[in-house]
């Protein structure tokens, strides 16, 4: 198995992207735009400094206690006893209140009762900047477990405007929010400022952009973001076979097949439907020999099912490889695995002329003579015992070749070959001393 760094090196020189195709686009545009920091410090400057009520606070203080006892119901009743009076009293409570009923297990009204109260806890835009900042941050959260998509994405910004940073967590969650609302349009932007903002790359801003991009119908964007993918997180497995098949759509058959190639020698394949892509990119690459070595290999093993179409598949390959005694070997398989008297027929009648390609003549006999047994009366078996005839002539069993010949005759479709090939046998015979 090759290593993360040979994985990158190998993928650099055979599809000529680079490194640096992997760092996010700078400075995205997103839509809107945060403070500066002197913005950012103005306004927190300017930010009031405000105290809750005596009696107020005393309530609050009782709440917070049986919190930490894990009373949270006894919480949430001492604080819808507080005698809030001013509009800051009411906004931290409110904030408490919203906290604690998002901490609230098996009610499904928690979480709206978490947002009612939040969204009374910012509108009068009075607590300190933290507290102000977490209602911010939490009410946005709930919308999107809530599946309030459009109010999360509004409260989201507002957020990140207010705090005055590009936090990449919410960032992603700003773009799932449109990638649910089917605006992949919006996604991308806000994926790339993500990654713009972390110390290091992760996959959850790629899995985004290459969702969004795959369904705008965008393949070469997707393939650009998958090339980035893998290069900056090369273990993420399921890119490399996403990257293979996304050159395959797009008819970039060398770079599918190099790519899966690297996936497949890295360990990354884990479905059946892999080994089957780099079987199909093989044959279509025109390398029949590795198409019937992995297909055969992988199905021995058990990683692709065993049925008889995929040893068929195997047979094919082999045979155009000119592989012509593994060809043989696949159509028994297939024989055997066969689910149906025409399959039987076909695999059988492979398998004797990929042997009589073989030079392998005794052994073509047995398959021939099972395809005709099979082939039901009445219907056209005059090929099958030409290729009969054929495998017992070179080997040399003159009479039943002749016999053979005889029998092919009595069909139309080789009635004139069939005379000629056994007056050419029976020729044959005599002169090497053989009474037919």
């Amino acid at each position: 198995m090759k290593t993360i760094t040979t994985i990158v090196c190998a993928v650099v020189v055979a599809m000529g992207f680079t490194l640096a195709s992997a760092n996010a686009q700078q400075d995205s545009d997103v839509g809107f735009t945060i403070p500066t920091a002197d913005e950012l410090q103005r306004a927190k400057d300017n930010r009031r400094s405000q105290a809750l009520g005596e009696r107020v606070a005393r309530r609050v203080m009782t709440a917070y206690e049986l919190y930490e006892a894990d009373d949270i119901r006894g919480a949430i009743a001492e604080l819808e006893e507080a005698p809030a009076r001013t509009d800051y009293d009411v906004a931290y409570v409110a904030r408490f209140l919203g906290t604690m009923w998002a901490s609230v297990e098996g009610d499904d009204s928690a979480n709206r009762k978490a947002i009612a109260e939040l969204e009374k806890s910012i509108a009068p835009n009075l607590l300190s900047h933290a507290d102000h900042a977490a209602s911010l941050q939490l009410l946005g959260n709930l919308q999107l477990m809530e599946e309030n998509f459009e109010e999360a994405l509004e409260i989201l910004r507002e957020f990140l405007q207010f705090t005055g940073e590009w936090n990449p967590d919410v960032l992603i969650r700003m773009a799932s929010a449109h990638m649910e609302l089917k605006q992949y349009d919006r996604v991308s932007p806000l994926a790339e400022k993500a990654l713009e903002n972390m110390d290091e790359p992760h996959r959850n801003p790629y899995v985004l952009m290459i969702a969004a991009n795959y369904e705008a119908g965008n393949v070469p964007e997707t393939i650009s973001v998958l090339e980035r993918g893998v290069v900056a997180l090369p273990n993420e497995r399921a890119w490399w076979v996403q990257l293979g098949m996304m050159y395959n759509l797009s008819e970039q058959y060398e770079k599918a097949l190099s790519t899966m190639r690297i996936a497949y020698d890295a360990g990354y394949f884990r479905s059946s439907n892999d080994y089957r892509a780099l079987v199909q990119l093989y044959a279509n690459n025109s390398v029949p020999f590795y198409a019937a070595e992995v297909m055969s290999r992988h199905m021995e093993s058990g990683d692709i099912e065993q049925t008889a179409r995929n040893y068929a598949t195997a047979a094919r390959s082999y045979n155009t490889a000119r592989e012509f005694s593994k060809s043989a070997a696949e159509y028994a398989k297939a024989v055997r695995e066969a689910d149906n008297n025409n399959d039987r027929i076909d695999y059988n009648r492979r398998q004797g002329e990929a042997l009589l390609l073989a030079e392998e003549y005794r052994q073509a006999v047995a398959p021939f003579r099972s395809a005709i047994e099979l082939t039901p009366s009445g219907e056209d078996a005059g090929r099958l015992y030409m290729s009969l005839a054929e495998a017992y002539f070179y080997s040399n069993q003159y009479r039943q070749a002749y016999d053979a010949a005889e029998r092919a005759k009595g069909y139309s479709s080789t009635r004139r070959n069939a005379e000629g090939w056994a007056q050419y046998i029976k020729d044959t015979a005599s002169r090497r001393g053989v009474d037919i």
